[in-house]
């Protein structure tokens, strides 16, 4: 019986120290799987697509052996699909690099670096087998592994590359190889035209000066040819070879850098720059290479008079010699001012028999020489300023006026000549007979209204025109009539130039300043106000004549 009570004491103590040995094992189970569910949390709290590393974290290989350094380096990871607490290595997307996770943290997304889209990537690598890359003079990461990249651009100390969304710096160094490859097809610039404005000046009157007009439109033609502007930086390391630029490159300098240029280098989005010290221009009229020196740079002189077509060639790369026109010392200053009535397009079907009428195709051919040769034409405000002797204007000035308001001038009749204007830039000003047509018809920025009597268009019972007809009440009645439509009295045209005594004592107490007429001549400073000479602008002129009367 004892041996029986001896043999149940001692089944329980196996059996309590199997119960025990139980609990113990299933504590052990669950502490592992509470270990385990929390790294997992703390393995989310770390990962997501982009992360930045600690300011000094291990790099590994897929062995999860140390292969390198990064310092707050930031890194795209492979995503995936289901965290557990196995994934305590995280992989960088594309690379054999592994991180981890208490190295990282989240970040939203990773920034990258524009590459500047003036550059074209060399056809050359570089390789080591081991690579330190440069983030604003600091160590970003250090790799200890074979690796290959493609030079976007250099200094004389560093190569620059684009690798994993950011640009850094490479120091050149004895370690670092150079190996050709093919990485683009982009054709790059193997000289590039470098254009000297001595100086932008809408007042200046010498052949080194141009005016702002001209040279905005000189920036708008380089620009419709497919052309860039560069720096000097840009220019100095496409001459030392550190960075490829894209075809169709120039450079812009002055010497007359002020907030005026600054203004125009931010409304044209262009670089125009001040030549360094170290930079010599050579005056020589043909463009620059690669074998050009820093001390001699190969520069074209735009002058007052460089024809348009001249400066296209410039930047094309052709050798342009400009001869200096010859000056034509004159008496007094003068400005041309045409004059013009009808426009039509026979190409189009449209017939005017009229000596007055020109065809669209000449006129054009007439503004583009207006505007290609370097001339300012005037405002009517500008205009009877100068006569008036309150300010000065371009000696290559020219003074548009059209007679009437018929056939091409208004978008009601053809609308030849409002397009026209707005094409080149150039201002104008409409003589229209107010009583006849709707002055709405003819809004434009480039056209300004004046008058040209209300109804006196006609030829009057004195067999001349009806303004010389009329009495002085009459002239001021018709007058004021116009005015009143215009909201303007600035100037006056007489019809068919007819003009006496009392029509002009009239147009003078009115209030108009000054009154146009014929006269093929310039009209100056000494031209009487109310008797303005104009140039007839008829349909057998020729472009020599044309030019004649500008020059």
């Amino acid at each position: 019986m004892k041996k029986i009570k001896n043999e149940i004491s001692k089944n329980k103590i196996l059996f309590i120290i199997a119960f025990l040995m139980l609990i113990l094992i299933l504590v052990f189970f669950l502490l592992i799987s509470y270990k385990r569910k929390e790294k997992t949390k703390d393995i989310k709290k770390h990962y997501n697509k982009y992360v930045i590393t600690n300011k000094k974290a291990n790099i590994y290989d897929k062995n999860k052996k140390v292969i390198g350094k990064s310092y707050n380096f930031q890194f795209e990871l492979n995503k995936i699909k289901k965290i557990t607490y196995k994934n305590e290595y995280l992989k960088v997307k594309n690379k054999n690099y592994y991180l981890y996770y208490k190295d990282v943290k989240k970040i939203n997304k990773i920034k990258k670096d524009k590459i500047n889209d003036k550059y074209v990537t060399f056809n050359k690598n570089i390789t080591s087998d081991k690579i330190t890359l440069y983030k604003d003079n600091k160590i970003a990461l250090k790799v200890k592994e074979k690796i290959n990249m493609p030079v976007e651009y250099m200094d004389d100390d560093n190569y620059y590359v684009y690798y994993l969304n950011k640009i850094y710096s490479v120091k050149k160094n004895k370690s670092i190889k150079e190996i050709e490859h093919k990485n683009t097809d982009i054709k790059t610039s193997n000289n590039i035209s470098v254009l000297l404005f001595n100086k932008i000046d809408e007042k200046s009157q010498d052949y080194n000066t141009i005016t702002k007009t001209f040279f905005k439109d000189i920036v708008n033609k380089i620009k419709e040819n497919g052309y860039y502007t560069i720096t000097n930086d840009e220019y100095i390391n496409f001459i030392k070879e550190n960075i490829n630029l894209k075809e169709k490159a120039v450079l812009l300098e002055t010497n007359n850098k002020n907030e005026d240029i600054d203004k125009l280098k931010e409304e044209l989005e262009i670089d125009i720059e001040t030549p360094t010290n170290d930079m010599k221009l050579n005056l020589d009229n043909k463009t620059s290479t690669r074998n050009t020196k820093i001390d001699s740079i190969d520069t074209y002189s735009i002058k007052s008079y460089s024809s348009i077509e001249n400066i296209i060639k410039m930047i094309n790369g052709e050798e342009i010699h400009e001869k200096e026109p010859v000056k034509v010392v004159k008496k007094e200053k003068g400005v041309p001012v045409l004059n013009y009535h009808f426009f039509y397009n026979p190409e189009g079907g449209e017939v005017c028999n009229e000596g007055i009428c020109l065809s669209t195709q000449k006129f054009e051919e007439e503004l583009a020489y207006i505007k290609e040769s370097g001339y300012k034409a005037l405002t009517m405000d500008e205009f009877v300023k100068w006569i008036y002797g309150e300010i000065e204007v371009p000696e290559k000035s020219v003074l548009i006026t059209i007679d009437d308001g018929a056939m091409g001038t208004g978008k009601h009749n053809g609308n030849k000549l409002i397009p026209l204007l707005e094409k080149y830039k150039l201002h104008a000003t409409l003589f229209l007979i107010a009583g006849w047509w709707d002055i709405e018809n003819y809004r434009s920025p480039y056209l300004e209204i004046e008058s040209h009597t209300y109804d006196m268009h006609n030829y009057g019972t004195c067999k001349k025109g009806q303004l010389i007809c009329a009495n002085y009440n009459e002239i001021k009645e018709d007058l004021q009539k116009s005015v009143d439509i215009i909201q303007d009295k600035k100037a006056f045209c007489y019809p068919f130039y007819h003009y006496d005594d009392e029509a002009i004592s009239a147009i003078k107490d009115i209030g108009f300043k000054v009154a146009f007429a014929g006269g093929n001549r310039d009209a100056t400073r000494s031209s009487n106000k109310y008797i303005i000479p104009r140039y007839p602008i008829h349909s057998d002129i020729t472009m020599e004549r044309f030019k004649a009367i500008l020059d």
